[in-house]
């Protein structure tokens, strides 16, 4: 079987303090390179949310990624006389391209809506501002005060990450939001997935205070693909996530031979 070239994915890491460290310095080169866990043993670095998250099966990401192979595979034949190993290469390469173009536009969504908490405007222009407008809708009807935006928050356990959103609501309550994108033409209903709210809960449980509640979490998903209303939903089972997200650390450091 031929070997596959790929590019490396890079992984989250924070300081004790909160610091990213998501790159080091590559001895040989003096390029920065993807952190890994030998790093991190070094550095006393923490784990990401994302990363630790990372440890639990996500079958409708599996089969998104399948049906990114299958379309890259279909759309890249093979040139007269490539080796087969660089052929599969290529295939690589353009599903891995797929991914990336899908994030690149939930990034610009994603961007446009810490704009607008942060400082009650987009800074947009042209067919982006099509795509947040029902998120306009929604902050405006919703969020009374931006606490935090973009805020990295670190666990007492050994972990830490990048919250969207820490705001007060208007009806009063405190709330933790998590912004995404999704295709959503001719669909009834966004899918939300339960690390969604493992994620929610670990942020949240690093912003209150030993016996308090957690705060309410909530995911609110933009279109990605036509403008539109955003779907919502307000999670009822926060505190089964965190213990959840607190089993998925467990494995992690298990898996890794690390205890953050």
């Amino acid at each position: 079987m031929s070997t596959i070239t790929r590019n490396p994915h890079a992984s989250h890491w924070y300081t004790r303090d909160g610091a990213p460290m998501h790159e080091v310095l590559a001895k040989s080169s003096g390029l920065p390179r993807p952190t890994t866990v030998r790093d991190a043993r070094k550095l006393n670095l923490i784990p990401s949310v994302t990363n630790v998250l990372g440890m639990k099966a996500k079958p409708a990401l599996i089969t998104w990624l399948q049906d990114n192979a299958i379309h890259a595979a279909l759309n890249t034949p093979r040139k007269p006389g490539e080796p087969e190993e660089q052929w599969h290469s290529r295939i690589a390469e353009e599903s891995d391209k797929i991914g990336s173009e899908a994030a690149a536009w939930g990034t610009l969504i994603h961007e446009q809506c810490e704009q607008f908490a942060t400082g009650g405007a987009f800074m947009g222009t042209g067919e982006i501002l099509d795509y947040v407008a029902g998120y306009e809708v929604w902050h405006r009807a919703n969020i009374a005060t931006t606490i935090d935006a973009e805020k990295i928050v670190v666990g007492d356990v050994g972990y830490s990450g990048r919250l969207d959103l820490h705001a007060m609501l208007t009806d009063g309550r405190r709330a933790v939001i998590d912004v995404k994108s999704q295709k959503l033409k001719n669909k009834p209903m966004a899918n939300f997935y339960p690390e969604w709210v493992m994620q929610l809960a670990a942020y949240g449980d690093c912003l209150r205070e030993c016996g308090d509640p957690l705060p309410l979490l909530i995911s609110v998903i933009i279109p990605s693909d036509h403008p539109g209303p955003v779907q919502v939903k307000i999670w009822d089972n926060g505190e089964a996530a965190l213990t959840a997200f607190y089993a998925c650390l467990t494995l992690w450091c298990f898996d890794k031979n690390y205890w953050p």
